[in-house]
C-alpha cells in the first residue's frame, strides 16, 4: 500500500526538482536547468531519503484511505517550528525539520 517502485524524470518546465509520487510510484524530478548544465540537483539528499519516501508513502495511504486532495493538502499546512533558539514558519513536510524518519513535522 506505500511506495514501491521509484521513477527517475525531468521537468519539462522551470520548476526546481522536487519529489512526488503517482500512484505506489516514488517520483523523482530532476529540473529542467539541472540537466541541460549536468548539475546534479540531489547532491546531499542521502540523509534525507528515508524521510522523503515515508512521506510520499504517507500521501499514498491517505490517498487509498480517504482522497488525493486530503492527501495533498498535507503539503499545505504551516507550523512554526523552533530550531536552536530561532522560529521558522515551515512547510509541515520540510525535512530539513523533521526530528524522526516519517517526512512529516511534529514538533
Amino acid at each position: 500500500m506505500t511506495i514501491n517502485d521509484f521513477v527517475f524524470s525531468c521537468a519539462a518546465d522551470n520548476v526546481p526538482a522536487y519529489f512526488t509520487y503517482e500512484g505506489k510510484s516514488m517520483l523523482i524530478v530532476q529540473s529542467k536547468d539541472g540537466a541541460k548544465n549536468k548539475k546534479n540537483d540531489f547532491e546531499n539528499i542521502e540523509t534525507f531519503m528515508s524521510a522523503l519516501i515515508s512521506h510520499e508513502s504517507l500521501h499514498v495511504v491517505i490517498t487509498k484511505l480517504v482522497n488525493s486532495q486530503i492527501s495533498d493538502s498535507l503539503d499545505d499546512i504551516e507550523i512554526i517550528v523552533e530550531r536552536f533558539g530561532k522560529k521558522f514558519q515551515v512547510s509541515l513536510n520540510n525535512m530539513f525539520f523533521s526530528t524522526d524518519f516519517s517526512g512529516v513535522i511534529t514538533s
